[in-house]
């Protein structure tokens, strides 16, 4: 058992290895477009935890993954907040359409190259937690359970 936990942590050192904010660095700032082609920045949500859900329409691991991530939006504090990153953002009918489809009732910002890479994203699904002070506090790549989510945003505290 100690190794299949020592293997699982590995692995996941491994996906995150090209990630920002191990060391509690600050999250990259960000102004993108939602779906509406209003702009948000994620300094406007300063002084709340945020959770960045880097997905693409054509992941089956995402979509796996839908029924935590909806869960977790619904189950948001007042100081929480879950912002989704469309990697394939260039069809935005298309992603209008997949988030009816899919019953997302959260922001989906789209993605630019220039953010995806400052985050270091390259796989799918990718989720970063970034505490109330704008910090990195962990960050996941793959299939994440509802319970492991609202752990790692209930870790997300500002110190």
């Amino acid at each position: 058992m100690l190794a299949l936990i020592a293997f699982w942590f590995a692995i996941s050192a491994y996906q995150t290895r090209r990630h920002v904010g191990d060391d509690g660095a600050p999250a990259p700032a960000f102004t993108l477009l939602d779906l509406t082609g209003r702009k948000v920045s994620l300094a406007d949500y300063r002084h709340k935890k945020v959770v960045l859900h880097f997905f693409a329409t054509w992941c089956g691991v995402c979509k796996a993954e839908l029924p935590s991530v909806r869960a977790v939006q619904r189950g948001l504090g007042e100081d929480e907040v879950l912002l989704a990153v469309a990697a394939d953002s260039d069809d935005r009918e298309a992603l209008r359409r997949f988030a009816r489809e899919h019953g997302l009732e959260y922001p989906i910002l789209l993605a630019s190259d220039d953010v995806l890479g400052a985050y270091g994203v390259d796989k799918f699904p990718t989720n970063y937690y970034v505490n109330g002070d704008g910090r990195v506090s962990s960050s996941t790549v793959g299939l994440s359970t509802l319970f492991g989510m609202k752990l790692r945003l209930f870790a997300a505290s500002s110190d």
